[in-house]
């Protein structure tokens, strides 16, 4: 009964310690809110170090052509959108960039990322969120529609 204990003891705690951000080896994504509501968030190109991992991701594409084909939230003109980093360490820096899905063309850049006014006229849009890290950096995409 014992040895059975400790084994469980030592299986929790490895559990435990390869769960830790430590050995994280992708950038912590942005919990993304539009009036309360969770929006998808895309992760594209990255790089990341961890203790014992490295990793990076180059997507080869803008926002625009990352969610191209991915449904977007359906957002009202001018809601309220909130960008933060709950999981993770928090990054050093975050700059967000608002793009038009029909043209291609970066249309606004963002400094207060806890309150963003979402566009006024109806259409496609993307976020990009890039953030930076110690450990590396994130660049990630929110898809939106507004109607």
């Amino acid at each position: 009964m014992k040895q059975q204990t400790f084994i469980g003891i030592v299986l929790i705690s490895l559990g435990l310690l390869f769960s830790l951000d430590p050995f994280r080896h992708q950038p912590p994504a942005p919990d993304v809110t539009i009036e309360n509501r969770e929006a998808k968030v895309y992760l594209g190109t990255y790089t990341w170090s961890g203790i014992f991992l490295g990793e990076t991701s180059d997507s080869k594409i803008g926002p625009v052509a990352q969610v191209k084909k991915k449904q977007g939230e359906r957002v009202a003109p001018e809601e309220q959108m909130s960008i933060l980093f709950r999981n993770g360490p928090h990054p050093k820096t975050v700059a967000v960039e608002l793009w038009s899905v029909t043209n291609g063309k970066k249309l606004e850049t963002f400094q207060d990322v806890e309150n963003i006014t979402l566009p006024t006229i109806p259409g496609k849009y993307v976020y990009q969120i890039r953030a930076g890290w110690e450990e590396g950096n994130g660049h990630f995409a929110v898809p939106i529609n507004v109607k």
